[in-house]
């Protein structure tokens, strides 16, 4: 386990250039390596080379797939396709050339179904002239058009305009206007519709009564749609032969695109190319070997000595992992930094666990948690969510960022359920017949009288509010110093031995308040040795502290000196949060306990306040300490140690779904 990321080289390669395609394709398999412009001491020496022939004709085949499996009906595809070169691609991609076939289908099915759409208009209009029973003919012709007026309302100012441009208007039905024009007044009847804020239908041309024209309009209906189901199933057919092997070679052939692509990048001589890029360090011993095999020798790699910033990989075990979302969502770290994914994984569940408090608010948080993922990772169940809610919660969050955080607070929620059930606290109430720490008074949760009795605790210790402030003074003591000694850390990896020696000044000012905080508190404050020898101790921390920073960080580090107080103090909301949830609970509770024992007309109004309470008690205990917990780490926490501002490390790969790679870097790390 590591608190870094992965160490990255930068590596250069030279090869023939015979082996250009066999190198490229060892460099996508391996998926492993970043790849970058070349240095600039090389390039007077090198040039890149046209676009060859083999990329025109790849990009053409790619674009004709695509357009096939646009057409085709998608099919299971069975197994995974390998090629031997791209020579053996192209000659399977040209075996292939149902172009002309599709066209023709998609033509006829486009055709059809234009012609259904249109056939569905012509009966809803026809269904709506009905009532008038004319022949149809006489509603549009050369000289006459007709529209439908259909909004459901009748403006009778609008119907006085339409006769000044010598049109007429018959109601059809009950919200239908028939309005008829010259056909040269057609603009003006549009310009009039806009500006009343109308929407008016043309009126085609038909021909006959409505009944015996919407029984010719069946009649085609029915045979355009049998006409189109053949064309489908024309199509579903050539689904079934070809699409399978049109997806493998259209997922090789957009590969071997991107390869050709990043090829006709690379500087090269009449017989070599150079490239260089970043690989993690532990990749570095296989990934050699792979390519030395893959170029039978002819080609030279090492390492190169460079001032650029390496892309950042971050490097965790499995179950701290969806924690990296939240220091991404940050700000990445840099390859010299350490990455606080793990503490971030560990801290943020126990600040969350306390400030929720209650195992009746943790065991529905996780419940909801679980039914959040389950519905996530397996989209096609039936939930009780609108979908419209669902889909704007997908489109703000995304699928990955909520599946994430729905996992998040399922780990935090347990430790809520956990810290809960060491206070006894169960919605507010104290359910269970023994507590394991003792509550000062008034935070025993909701009574009436001695009900329910206050269950007996099984350590006489007992946490009042001032002893459960000082704790949360020390927890920010303890963040703060730990994230100055991340921060010393961080600077020995640069060899800035000035900045370690400011975060050990910066770690004097902290404890010198602090202790100074306590004398205080304690009213022990005294600058007399043998009275109170940590006062005097304490106040030569703070100036030997500031003094350190003054002269190490100049004016920035003088400015900054109080806001190591506020940021140790920051910690107390910790408390704060979690009174305000535990007070908000009692007091439902309570309501509902006098409610009951009142009358049962009070009894179903304090079940409604119960409930109705509890659940907004829980959407704050769900978004308030998930933001505050957050917080304190990002601001409080952070800024001691850590600046971000690193940059993805994007390794040359694709991914491949229908098709074998030649190579395996996984394989060749086998080999002894």
């Amino acid at each position: 386990m590591s608190l870094k990321p992965e160490k990255m080289l930068r590596i250069r390669i030279i090869g023939s250039d015979e082996k250009r395609n066999s190198i490229i394709s060892a460099l996508h398999d391996a998926g492993a390596v970043q790849i970058e412009q070349v240095s600039k001491d090389l390039i007077p020496e090198l040039s890149t080379r046209r676009q060859s022939d083999t990329y025109k004709t790849v990009n053409s085949l790619y674009q004709k797939f695509r357009g096939y499996l646009s057409v085709l009906t998608p099919v299971t595809v069975e197994g995974k396709a390998s090629f031997r070169s791209l020579d053996d691609l192209i000659s399977e991609a040209q075996k292939i050339n149902i172009e002309n076939e599709l066209k023709i289908l998609k033509s006829k099915e486009s055709d059809l179904l234009s012609e259904i759409k249109e056939i569905s208009l012509r009966e809803n209009i026809a269904r709506k002239l009905a009532p008038l029973n004319y022949d149809l003919s006489i509603f549009t012709s050369s000289s006459v058009s007709s529209y439908l007026l259909e909004d459901g309302r009748i403006d009778e100012q609008f119907l006085s305009s339409v006769k000044s441009i010598n049109g007429t208007a018959v109601r059809s039905g009950n919200e239908t206007v028939v309005i008829a024009v010259p056909s040269d007044r057609d603009a003006e009847l549009a310009r009039m519709a806009s500006s009343y804020g109308l929407r008016l239908t043309a009126i085609p041309m038909m021909e006959g009564k409505p009944s015996e024209y919407l029984k010719s309009l069946s009649e085609k209906r029915k045979a355009a749609e049998t006409a189109l189901a053949e064309v489908q199933d024309e199509i579903r057919a050539m689904s079934n032969e070809y699409y399978g092997r049109i997806a493998q070679i259209t997922e090789a052939l957009e590969i071997e695109n991107r390869k050709l692509e990043v090829s006709e990048r690379f500087l090269s001589t009449r017989d070599t190319f150079v490239l260089e890029g970043w690989i993690p360090e532990k990749l570095y011993t296989p990934m050699v070997k792979l390519i030395e095999e893959a170029a039978d020798n002819q080609v030279v790699i090492h390492q190169v000595k460079t001032d650029a910033e390496p892309p950042t990989m971050l490097s965790n075990p499995k179950v701290f992992r969806k924690f990296e979302f939240f220091v991404r969502f940050y700000s990445l770290p840099q390859e010299y930094e350490l990455d606080p994914t793990i503490i971030f994984g560990i801290i943020f569940p126990v600040f969350f666990a306390i400030m929720v408090g209650d195992w009746g608010y943790g065991l529905v948080i996780f419940l909801a948690s679980l039914w959040l993922v389950r519905k996530l990772e397996h989209p096609g169940s039936r939930t009780i969510i609108p979908k419209s809610l669902a889909r704007f919660a997908l489109t703000i969050f995304g699928r990955g960022p909520l599946t994430i955080l729905g996992k998040t607070l399922m780990v935090a929620s347990v430790g809520a359920i956990i810290v809960g059930l060491l206070f006894n606290s169960f919605f507010g109430f104290p359910l269970l017949p023994l507590t394991v720490f003792e509550m000062t008074p008034g935070f025993y949760g909701a009574h009436i009288g001695s009900f329910p009795p206050n269950p007996p605790a099984i350590f006489s210790f007992t946490f009042t509010v001032p002893k459960l402030l000082l704790v949360t003074g020390y927890i920010g003591l303890a963040m703060v110093t730990f994230g100055l000694i991340l921060g010393a850390v961080n600077e020995l990896f640069r060899n800035h031995m000035k900045g370690v020696v400011s975060k050990i000044g910066w770690i004097l000012i902290a404890w010198g308040f602090a202790i100074f905080g306590l004398n205080l508190i304690h009213r022990t404050l005294s600058f007399n040795f043998s009275v109170s020898p940590t006062t005097p101790v304490s106040v030569a921390m703070i100036v030997a502290g500031i003094g350190i920073v003054v002269a190490m960080e100049k004016a920035t580090g003088a400015i900054e000196v109080l806001s190591i107080i506020s940021h140790i103090l920051s910690y107390t909301r910790i408390l704060g949060i979690l009174l305000a949830s535990v007070i908000l609970s009692e007091v439902i509770d309570l309501i509902f306990l006098k409610g009951v024992a009142k009358s049962p007309l009070l009894a179903v109004v304090g079940i409604i306040i119960l409930i109705l309470g509890q659940i907004f008690n829980i959407v704050i205990a769900v978004f308030e300490p998930g933001i505050q917990g957050a917080r304190l780490l990002y601001v409080e926490f952070f800024s001691k140690f850590y600046r971000g501002n690193g940059h993805y490390f994007r390794p040359f790969g694709s991914r491949r779904k229908y098709t074998l790679p030649n190579f395996s870097l996984e394989n060749q790390a086998k080999k002894p």
